[in-house]
């Protein structure tokens, strides 16, 4: 910009002064728009009293340029700003002011507390052609939005909510006609919707509160969209799935475009369990699926006609579907050409009855997609209270032993062992055996017993001589830190292990840590026993310890 300055300072009585001025004007405008663009994707608007304000809720003024460049967009009101007019004022200010959001896809509408006015009737034709105007002037102020999103501001309920919220979320939800998101009560608010409102949607999402009373309406606004939707997410306390694949009159629906299916139960207490006939193939497009659930079928019929599909799996475990995925040859070694990525969690204290020894449940864990290359081994699923995946087999369970079923295993590329504790030589030996691993996911617990002879001093000139070089796709380790974990000791491996591993140029680690862990490296590279490899070693700190 200074060589603008000077360039125009020096021009400024020329005849080509005029000729450079305005192309001049116009770059760096356009120069200013595109360095802010990042700043101003995501915006809020109030509409009570405050002004817009940005990404950061500090009060500024939004022009229409800035308004231009917004992608998303959150809309701060509460139910009486409507029926009494201030929402509307505040949109006809947007509107007259021509700060219009044309390029906008995601509108999130935060309900915050309202203060109830006696004067107004919620149910009167008033009120009515207020919320139809409403409707009318965002789809004006965001005419391309494809995602609406209704949140409650608070987890707790707003007081002043009428009986009519319902229909008038219901009628925010109609402004993306074909819906690609939808968040519906995540407080405990108790909704009634408009569900003829709600046809064609592609993407559901529901995160359903402890307490939420009206389950039932939610399945039946996704047993409608069946022929439509590519995505249900689904969290609550309780999820009955037959209310999601079996219609009011007890046909068993099809989701032919369904790509993919979430679910995550809070309290891990389903016990209710369906048989379908065999000729019913309900998720014949399914590319992922994660069932934080027990098993709701008798039967295969959440994998029935999706072997070719799936791409990703997260899979609860208990007796009867281990039992029943083993009996049906669910998964053989050419199944599932297209799977990618097994994660499998179990029931907190059904391992013993799952599994008589941790080799057979990694034989059996390997078995499910034996040629996906993205592996997390172990987890288990809390019964009571908040799902938490905590790892597995948790130190003194033994999967140490069961490691080397993985040798040589030509698919693995990422491998997750969440709380089984490593030593430096684990590592070795895993990095070593899986030619194509890329990215480790371990907690490191020291050393182990050194080599006969080799004394701790020795180690890098030792691991450089004997192991160097092998795993030459991997490339990082994520630490996952135990309370335990001696961050010097860490360090240490690491810097070993990047000795062995000429690629290996990054780990990743809680942000808590990053800063002492990054202190330890130096200190550690600057050390006598690491400086002949300091040219090496230094790559570590030019990444740094990446954000686990």
């Amino acid at each position: 910009m200074l060589v603008v300055v000077w360039s125009l300072t020096a021009l400024r009585k020329t005849q080509a002064y005029k000729k450079l001025l305005w192309p001049l004007q116009w770059v760096c405008r356009n120069f200013w728009v595109v360095a802010s663009s990042r700043y101003y994707s995501h915006i809020r608007m109030d509409m009570t009293s405050s002004p817009i304000v940005g990404p950061r809720k500090t009060p500024i003024f939004i022009g229409s340029v800035m308004n231009k460049m917004a992608k998303s967009v959150d809309i701060e009101l509460d139910e009486w700003s409507i029926y009494s007019g201030k929402a509307l004022e505040r949109l006809m200010i947007v509107l007259i002011g021509d700060r219009l959001v044309p390029l906008t896809h995601t509108l999130t509408f935060l309900f915050v507390s309202g203060n109830p006015d006696p004067n107004i009737e919620t149910n009167s034709v008033s009120a009515n052609i207020k919320i139809d105007v409403f409707i009318d002037m965002i789809k004006q102020m965001a005419p391309m939005v494809s995602e609406i999103r209704v949140r409650p501001k608070y987890f707790d309920r707003p007081p002043g909510i009428t009986t009519h919220f319902g229909s008038l979320i219901s009628q925010l939800y109609s402004i993306a006609g074909r819906m690609d998101y939808a968040t519906v009560g995540e407080a405990t608010v108790p909704v009634e919707l408009t569900l003829e409102k709600f046809n064609n949607l592609t993407h559901v999402k529901f995160s359903l509160a402890k307490g939420t009373r009206n389950w039932d309406q939610f399945a039946r606004l996704t047993q409608q969209n069946a022929s439509t939707l590519q995505s249900i997410d689904i969290e609550y306390q309780a999820i009955d799935v037959c209310d999601l694949v079996k219609d009011p009159a007890g046909r068993f629906l099809t989701y032919p475009r369904l790509l993919k299916l979430r679910m995550i139960e809070s309290l891990g207490n389903y016990r209710r369990r369906l048989s379908v006939p065999s000729d019913v193939v309900m998720f014949p497009s399914l590319e992922k699926l994660f069932a934080r659930l027990q098993y709701p079928f008798d039967d295969d019929a959440l994998f029935r006609g999706n072997a070719a599909t799936l791409k990703s799996l997260d899979l609860l475990l208990d007796g009867q579907t281990v039992s029943m995925l083993s009996k049906r040859n669910v998964f053989t070694v050419d199944s599932h050409p297209r799977l990618q990525q097994v994660n499998l969690v179990y029931l907190d204290g059904a391992l013993p009855e799952l599994f008589p020894t941790v080799v057979k449940y990694m034989q059996f864990a390997l078995s499910i997609g034996p040629k996906a290359p993205v592996r997390d081994f172990g987890g288990f699923f809390a019964s009571a209270g908040p799902v938490r995946d905590y790892g597995g087999f948790l130190g003194n369970s033994g999967l140490v032993p069961a490691l080397p079923l993985l040798n040589d295993n030509p698919y693995i590329q990422v491998l997750s062992l969440p709380n089984v504790p490593l030593t430096f030589w684990d590592v070795i030996a895993l990095v070593k055996s899986l030619p194509l691993l890329t990215d480790l996911y371990a907690y490191p617990m020291g050393f182990g017993p050194l080599p006969s002879g080799v004394a701790k001093s020795k180690l890098p000139e030792y691991v450089r001589s004997k192991y160097a070089p092998m795993g030459e796709r991997f490339r990082c380790w994520y630490l996952k830190l135990h309370i335990i974990t001696d961050l010097p000791l860490a360090v240490k491996c690491v810097l070993l292990l990047a000795l062995a591993c000429p690629n290996f140029d990054y780990a990743a680690i809680k942000p808590s840590n990053r800063v002492e862990f990054m202190e330890l490296m130096k200190k550690a590279i600057a050390s006598k026993e690491f400086k002949p490899y300091r040219p090496r070693l230094r790559r570590l700190l030019f990444r740094g310890p990446q954000n686990c």
